[in-house]
């Protein structure tokens, strides 16, 4: 997409908080190719905005987060379509890199001033009810490529009609950074009041919809039934107090609050809880890729999940248990005890050689030759 000789490259993102999208632009970023001049613009400024890459040039739109009322949202298209060209009319003669579909506004903007554009896709369908019609026809035709981030999110901007300059490039991981750590794990399993013959089973996401708390749920009710000494984790929060105090009743109501800790934003010591467990489920409903399943691998946790979508990508050669039926809780909960009695075992060391191909050394160096070809 360019050449080698200080190319500027403009990279627009939501909001630089602690979602898997942010987070595999972050891990990109910090070995983009020293020949691009690069300035990063977070639409709102996010809770990584100020942590993340000091040495960049970094901006923002709108310093918090949207209003959902129907005049701030009237007024705040306006806002948007001022700041936009405020702040990237100073961008000039640049390579616009749009990170997910979800910003048709600057995509809108990259068209009309006929700016050469490079959108990374994220999404799968569900997504792409977020759009209007001409949005995506816009998505389908304008970019001159697109990043998808798995085959799976490839397939479904293949189906609207857009299969040429489409290039698969997943997430990537800093691999070293994490390992068990057997202390952390005893202190923290102390802090959360894990038993040490408890089998902990963690789930990591938004407190959303999608991410399906109420199979998580269930899946512990199916394994408390039969009399297993067992907790369960999730590690996430939302600005859904609604949906919170919600999934908070139901584990009330089901007798199940000394059974599920709801760990809501562990910011800096996320690693720290995720070390905990002793297995990791994934209850998603749709997952483009899934970079906390390979956070798990590495960590050498048994997995159970359900087929969301990319996630089957990453768990080949059955280093991993994929429950085919969308929430079926009784079938998840009989391939997690099927780990916790020992029929299953876990083959650590291919789960690891797994992990090692999402490592930010390999996928980098695959992003950086698809950006300066």
């Amino acid at each position: 997409m360019g050449n080698k000789s200080n190319k500027k490259i403009t990279f627009v993102t939501p909001t630089l908080d602690r979602k898997g999208s942010e987070i595999a632009l972050i891990n990109l970023l910090k070995h983009i190719d020293k020949s691009f001049d690069v300035t990063l613009i977070a639409k709102y400024k996010g809770v990584l905005f100020d942590k993340v890459l000091p040495e960049m040039k970094k901006l923002f739109l709108f310093n918090g987060k949207p209003k959902r009322d129907l005049f701030s949202r009237i007024t705040g298209r306006l806002e948007v379509i001022i700041n936009t060209n405020k702040v990237l009319s100073k961008e000039k003669e640049t390579l616009l890199y749009i990170n997910t579909i979800i910003l048709p506004d600057i995509l809108t903007y990259a068209e009309k001033h006929k700016i050469l554009t490079i959108v990374h896709l994220h999404e799968l369908e569900q997504m792409y009810s977020q759009l209007t019609e001409s949005q995506i026809k816009r998505l389908v035709t304008y970019p001159n490529l697109i990043i998808a981030n798995s085959a799976a999110s490839a397939a479904v901007i293949a189906k609207y009609g857009r299969k040429d300059n489409v290039k698969i490039c997943y997430p990537c991981v800093e691999t070293d950074k994490i390992k068990p750590n057997k202390e952390d794990y005893i202190k923290w399993r102390k802090k959360l009041n894990v038993d040490d013959d408890e089998f902990l089973w963690v789930m990591s996401g938004s407190l959303d919809e999608n991410k399906n708390p109420f199979l998580f749920i269930k899946i512990a009710q199916e394994i408390l039934y039969q009399n297993r000494n067992v907790k369960f984790l999730w590690i996430g929060g939302t600005t859904n107090k609604e949906f919170q105090e919600e999934c908070r009743d139901k584990t009330n109501a089901d007798f199940l609050n000394n059974k599920i800790i709801w760990a809501g934003d562990v910011a800096e010591d996320y690693m720290s809880y995720f070390n905990c467990a002793d297995g990791f489920v994934l209850t998603s409903i749709k997952e483009s890729f899934s970079l906390v399943t390979v956070e798990a691998l590495l960590l050498g946790l048994p997995v159970v999940t359900q087929n969301c979508g990319g996630v089957v990508e990453i768990l080949r050669d059955d280093i991993g248990k994929v429950v085919e039926e969308k929430n079926n809780a009784e079938k998840m909960a009989a391939e997690m005890i099927k780990f916790m009695d020992g029929t299953y075992s876990v083959d650590k060391p291919k789960q690891l050689l797994r992990a090692k191909e999402f490592d930010v050394a390999v996928i980098c160096k695959q992003w950086n030759e698809i950006l300066i070809q």
